[in-house]
């Protein structure tokens, strides 16, 4: 048959790579190491000679064979030289997070039983484009979850399901439109570090053993949108030079473990709604506390005066990067706005996923087992560094403070024998921040 007649009949000369499929994975492997046979005639394999040059050309066109005047054809890897293989870790690389959960206790079965259920159960509408606040059925499983573990109180439609707290961060920073927001001293780098990039002012309230001294606050707020004085007046005088926002870890303080007291909850509840001041409460880790060992959520004391933010970042892995923002309406609206003109919203199977796991009990299985886990780590951990170091604050989550003068020589221990930790250098409050994760 000739090669016009096997175009015709859509045969090897209308498509030639059809027949060299099947050698792509060898010729990559093997490279350019090997040659092909000469080029066959027509009577050799039953096809004309246009139609083996045309295969030829093709395969050479395509970067498949590589071929000389007078020599016979090399195979090479394929098309082009492909993208350049990652480079090796750094070994200036930063040194792993203390703050990170143990990726071992992750409950797989558990999370692919939540997958299957929410795939199952996947609408069309849920394929469409999301709810940029986050998908109804998880905003109702949060609300009552909240409720019933951290006192939150808010309806579903007040929840914003994020990205994580570092995406919450960034939109708040934005939403709340406050010029500067007061933080806790010490604190996580992170939390300045995304309140700088957005060109926030941040100003440092040092902490003490109660936790934030609300008398140290500035004045007043500095503008913005915050939330009415108690009097429903205007903002104080002096209003330009003060915080319009502050941000806490109220029941875990990062990273020295400190709880804000009783008294100064109320005091700072009381103290933000006389200046018109946004409260922020970070409840990154409280859901690893055994019961009792956490009060509260701030934001139960003041639902329309407290932005509430979580995630899963420790409960179980960050590299889920879900959160969620708990506001009071007014910021519940402006986020929504924001959501529709940035990114959109979380992936809906990941929300259902989530939503699943929460609803079958398997999340609150899990964390039952991770304080467990965790608890016995941290004794085994403190009964290391005695009587050299002792640790502070309450015993929650996947790390520990121990307060020192020579915490770079023991974070230089803790990192030789494989548990990440690191410096914080603060006057006040020198000391370590140390996985308990890791410890084994």
């Amino acid at each position: 048959m000739g090669s016009a007649a096997a175009e015709r009949q859509g045969g090897l000369a209308a498509r030639p790579a059809d027949r060299r499929d099947p050698r792509r994975p060898a010729a990559a492997r093997d490279g350019a190491a090997r040659r092909p046979r000469p080029r066959p005639g027509g009577r050799a394999v039953g096809l004309a000679r246009g139609t083996a040059d045309a295969v030829y050309a093709q395969l050479q066109d395509e970067g498949f064979i590589r071929s000389e005047p007078r020599r016979r054809p090399v195979v090479t890897g394929g098309p082009g030289p492909g993208a350049p293989a990652l480079a090796p870790p750094s070994s200036a690389a930063p040194p792993p997070s203390p703050g990170v959960p143990d990726p071992a206790l992750f409950p797989h079965r558990a999370w692919a039983a939540a997958t299957r259920a929410a795939l199952a159960g996947i609408s069309e509408r849920d394929l469409g484009y999301p709810d940029p606040a986050g998908h109804p059925r998880l905003r109702a499983v949060l609300a009552d979850w909240l409720a019933r573990t951290r006192g939150v109180s808010a309806e579903p439609d007040q929840i914003h399901v994020t990205g994580g707290v570092s995406h919450a961060m960034w939109m708040l920073a934005t939403v709340l439109g406050v010029g500067t927001w007061a933080v806790e001293r010490p604190c996580s780098p992170g939390t300045t570090h995304h309140l700088v990039r957005r060109r926030v002012e941040v100003v440092e309230v040092p902490i003490d053993a109660d936790g934030l001294d609300p008398a140290l606050l500035p004045d007043a707020r500095a503008g913005g949108s915050g939330p009415a004085p108690a009097d429903g007046g205007p903002a104080p005088a002096g209003a330009a030079s003060g915080a319009g926002a502050v941000m806490i870890t109220a029941s875990h303080q990062y990273p020295t473990g400190v709880q804000l007291s009783a008294p100064r909850r109320r005091s700072l509840v009381d103290a933000c709604r006389a200046a018109g001041r946004w409260i922020v409460e970070d409840d990154y880790d409280s859901h690893l506390a055994a019961p009792g060992v956490v009060p509260a959520a701030v934001q139960a004391l003041a639902p329309d005066l407290v932005v509430f933010t979580g995630s899963l970042s420790k409960l179980l892995a960050p590299g889920l990067r879900l959160g969620w923002i708990v506001a009071p309406p007014s910021v519940a609206d402006r986020l929504r706005e924001q959501r529709e003109d940035s990114d959109l919203g979380v992936s809906a199977v990941l929300q259902l996923t989530v939503a699943a796991l929460i609803e079958s009990g398997g999340l609150d299985r899990h964390l039952r087992r991770a304080r467990r886990v965790y608890d016995e780590r941290r004794s085994r951990l403190a009964t290391r560094l005695a009587p050299r170091f002792e640790l502070s604050g309450a015993p929650v989550g996947v790390h520990a403070f121990a307060p020192t003068t020579a915490a770079a020589a023991l974070v230089g221990e803790l990192r030789s024998s494989g548990v990440p930790a690191a410096t914080v250098d603060d006057t006040r409050h020198p000391g370590a921040v140390i996985s308990v994760a890791a410890v084994r």
